[in-house]
């Protein structure tokens, strides 16, 4: 029997469907690398890292939402943050909205402040306190890699400032929750919601003034992948 051609799929071991146009084929082969390489990045890149306290960071990190990593964690709680203060700052004449929306910033912040939100359960604060704590370690490990001697610090100042910054909106949140009326609560609104934005992008790229954000923290940690070799996808 004759072989099939390299642009027919086959569907039996007795029937062919129609052959693909060669585009149609390079897509499909496409789509499936992407998947495979989606489904086993995380693992393969965790398993590429000599280094264990960078792998938390960027691919995974036991007690985290989904086995998330670090830095992913705190991105993805920051989102929260960020759009409840923006229905926070919605209606400056509703005191009570603000103070429900102010109070899923705060456990999108830290959940030891409210008792239940809509955020992950982690919060920004424990994860950036946990990212400064693992590149630390991984700074100073035995025989730690150039690209994490180089990008560590940096990324550990960037960390500490999106620290800073949530303290700062935990303070001003827990002064709106205790406003006796709207004006005195919507103010501190347009604060916290001018803060939580700089969790994301920081004040400005002196990171060690604390002027730094998750986006340099992200930026840090891809360059630190980008020096051990490894795919730059944070998981």
């Amino acid at each position: 029997m004759r072989k099939p051609s390299a642009t027919w799929v086959a569907v039996s071991t007795s029937a062919a469907v129609a052959p693909l146009p060669p585009i149609a084929m390079a897509c499909a082969v496409f789509v499936a690398l992407a998947a495979a390489l989606v489904g086993t990045g995380a693992a393969a890149q965790q398993s590429r890292l000599a280094e264990p306290h960078v792998a938390h960071l960027t691919s995974g990190f036991p007690g985290a939402p989904a086995g998330r990593g670090l830095v992913v964690t705190a991105a993805e709680e920051a989102n929260t943050a960020m759009m409840h203060a923006n229905f926070a700052a919605g209606d400056p004449t509703n005191l009570d909205a603000m103070k429900t929306h102010v109070g899923h910033v705060l456990h999108a912040l830290d959940p030891a402040l409210a008792g239940q939100g809509p955020g992950l359960g982690f919060g920004v604060k424990p994860a950036v306190e946990v990212i400064v704590t693992h590149i630390d370690m991984a700074m100073n490990a035995d025989g730690a890699s150039e690209s994490v001697r180089t990008h560590g610090p940096d990324l550990a100042s960037a960390a500490r400032g999106v620290a800073a910054r949530a303290d700062r909106i935990v303070e001003l949140g827990q002064r709106v929750l205790a406003a006796a009326t709207p004006a005195e609560a919507a103010p501190l609104v347009v604060e916290i919601r001018s803060l939580a934005l700089e969790l994301d992008t920081g004040e400005g790229n002196d990171l060690e003034a604390g002027q730094g954000g998750l986006t340099h923290v992200e930026a840090q940690a891809y360059e630190i992948l980008a020096g051990e070799g490894v795919l730059r996808v944070l998981h």
